[in-house]
C-alpha cells in the first residue's frame, strides 16, 4: 500500500443487491470509481463477492449470503465511514451496516438525503474535515 492510500480515509459501500439484476453490482462498481475519484478508499462488497467467486446472476444460496455478510461486516470494522446507496433501507443488509457503522461512530453518506432522521452530507466534491 503507498503512503498516499495509506492516509485515505476508507469508506464502505451499502446498498441494496439481493433481488436486483446481476445483485446490482454495476451500481456498486460505478459508485467505487465515483468515490475513488472523490479521494476514498474503498471498500465495495460486490467486488469482494466477485473475488469470492459468486456468480451475480446466481441467486444466493443461504450459506452464501450468511459467508458474505460476516465477510462485509468484518470489512465495515475497518472503515471511517459508510456510504448509503439509494434503496438501501430496502435492503436487510444494508440496514444492519447503517446501524453497526451508527453504534461504532462512522461517519454516515447518503445517495439521497435523509432529513427524517439525518443531514445528509455532499461527498463528490471534498473528502471531509
Amino acid at each position: 500500500m503507498s503512503q498516499q492510500q495509506y492516509n485515505k480515509l476508507k469508506i464502505y459501500i451499502a446498498g441494496p443487491m439481493s433481488g436486483i439484476e446481476g445483485l446490482n453490482w454495476r451500481k456498486f462498481n460505478q459508485k467505487e470509481i465515483d468515490l475513488v475519484s472523490a479521494g476514498w478508499c474503498v471498500v465495495n462488497p460486490a467486488r469482494m463477492d466477485h473475488d469470492a467467486g459468486i456468480n451475480p446472476m446466481d441467486e444466493l444460496k443461504e450459506y452464501d449470503y450468511e459467508d458474505a455478510a460476516r465477510r462485509d461486516i468484518e470489512a465495515l470494522k475497518s472503515c471511517d465511514a459508510i456510504y448509503l446507496m439509494s434503496g438501501f433501507q430496502f435492503s436487510k443488509g444494508a440496514c444492519w451496516e447503517r446501524a453497526l457503522a451508527k453504534h461504532w461512530g462512522l461517519r454516515r453518506y447518503y445517495e439521497i438525503p435523509r432529513h427524517d432522521h439525518e443531514v445528509a452530507k455532499e461527498i463528490s466534491i471534498n473528502l471531509p474535515e
